[in-house]
């Protein structure tokens, strides 16, 4: 829009220059028909034999009295500033100002020898603009002083250019104009900004947490506008989108529910059952069962989870203390799999330090998962732009481009068991804290990058 406003401008200028330019030539041009008019009606109007016979000491005469009053008096009648006339070597013959003594070179005449040459062969020009002694601007008119087909000398008419100023003065008030426009295209440019770019750049960004699946800020775009009327409707869709998730959540939590508690009766009575049996073989089948029903009733409560996340109470939270209790929860995993942890740094967020726990656990047994041979788990924390930063790192297989494109995202699992949630709960916790994640992975390690909010 801005670029369009200053385009509207710029033609508007050069629209102004191209008007100056085009007055300018046609008053030149009418201007200097004029003049060279002038001068060959003065020209008719003179005895050029009498004149030619004209010379220095001659300025007494009648002759030269006649001659010059007429010069003069043609000059008032046409309202030329001054005509004069030349002998071929440059020098004034007569001249209306009655000033030069005959033979006096005329002050022009090696200024204006092209026009003067051209009188010479019989033929009329005009000069370009030129400022006199007084500082005003001129344009003179030639025309040859001939008689009977023989030309004497040259008569030069200077006219003012008063015309031609006046074009000036348009000039510099077209410049005037295109300032004005082009500072009043910039306030355009900016109101139009406030009035349409803001809403949609609004609108851009609201689109864009909705394809990144942050359906709960709502749209808010006023007006009664096209582009209100669009907001309205893609908040509409977001709120269907919204009501729909929270419908199929509440059903999963529901079949999640159900299904826990038959399973917990059938822990209870297999964990009695391998109690009560004494052959080995009978033994080991319950031993099975049992694990098998507690691995059954994680996955159930990673759907309620996912299904009814609880809101984020922020607090103060402090990245290490965090990290030492999720650690004590999975040391035993850590040993059997021959796991080291370090932890590096220190940092205090803004952020539910149960979410974050659980952010930690769910990238730990992600790692853990990661590394069945063993490896290493190294977790560095500090501040950064005003955020605290998480770097949770392990040293586990690359993860290729095209799964880490949809490693977040509900229900992506190359595993054998799990049902892909872990880390697409650790994607919605660290959301609603207001940090952002992001993953990096290569041959030597894999790396999940967390920024959280500091303490204003």
């Amino acid at each position: 829009m801005l670029l369009f406003v200053l385009q509207i401008a710029v033609v508007l200028l050069a629209s102004g220059l191209y008007l100056h330019f085009y007055l300018q030539t046609e008053l030149d041009k009418e201007l200097s028909a004029k003049l060279t008019a002038i001068a060959s009606m003065v020209s008719v109007q003179m005895d050029a034999s009498l004149i030619s016979l004209l010379g220095p000491g001659d300025e007494n005469t009648r002759t030269f009295s006649n001659m010059s009053g007429r010069l003069l008096e043609l000059a008032e009648q046409t309202d030329m500033k001054r005509i004069v006339v030349i002998t071929p070597a440059g020098g004034i013959w007569l001249d209306s100002h009655f000033k030069n003594p005959i033979g006096t070179i005329y002050t022009y005449f090696q200024m204006f020898s092209g026009e003067l040459q051209a009188t010479l062969k019989g033929k009329n020009a005009s000069s370009p603009l030129f400022r006199g002694a007084d500082g005003q601007w001129y344009k003179s008119g030639f025309a040859p002083l001939s008689q009977n087909g023989k030309v004497f000398g040259s008569i030069v008419v200077e006219g003012s250019a008063e015309t031609l100023r006046t074009v000036r003065k348009i000039r510099s008030h077209l410049l005037q104009i295109g300032a004005v426009s082009f500072a009043g295209s910039l306030l355009l440019a900016w109101l139009v900004a406030n009035r349409l770019t803001a809403p949609l750049l609004r609108l851009q960004q609201a689109c864009k947490r909705i394809g990144l699946g942050q359906m709960k800020e709502p749209i808010t775009v006023s007006g009664r506008d096209e582009i209100a009327f669009l907001a309205g409707t893609i908040e509409d869709m977001r709120r269907a989108i919204l009501h729909r998730d929270e419908r199929q959540k509440a059903m999963l939590a529901g079949v999640a529910h159900e299904i826990r508690n038959p399973l917990g009766g059938i822990e209870l009575f297999a964990g009695l059952l391998h109690d009560d049996l004494t052959d080995v073989e009978k033994k080991h089948k319950a031993e099975k069962i049992l694990r098998e029903t507690r691995n059954l009733k994680e996955l159930i409560q990673n759907f309620l989870d996912y299904a009814r996340p609880v809101l984020p109470k922020r607090d103060l939270c402090e990245i290490n203390k965090c990290w030492q209790e999720t650690e004590m929860l999975i040391s035993d995993r850590l040993k059997k799999k021959h796991i080291k942890s370090t932890f590096t740094g220190t940092g205090t967020a803004i952020a539910d330090p149960q979410h974050v726990k659980q952010i930690l656990l769910n990238l730990a047994l992600n790692a853990i998962e990661a590394m069945p041979e063993g490896g290493l788990i190294t977790i560095s924390t500090g501040t950064k732009d005003k955020m605290v930063f998480i770097r949770f790192q392990n040293n586990g297989p690359e993860i290729p481009a095209d799964k880490r494109q949809k490693i977040f995202e509900p229900f992506f699992s190359d595993k054998e068991k799990g049902l892909g949630l872990g880390l697409t709960m650790v994607k919605t916790l660290v959301e609603e804290n207001g940090g952002q994640i992001t993953l990096e992975s290569n041959k030597k390690h894999t790396t999940f990058s967390i920024l959280l909010p500091v303490p204003v």
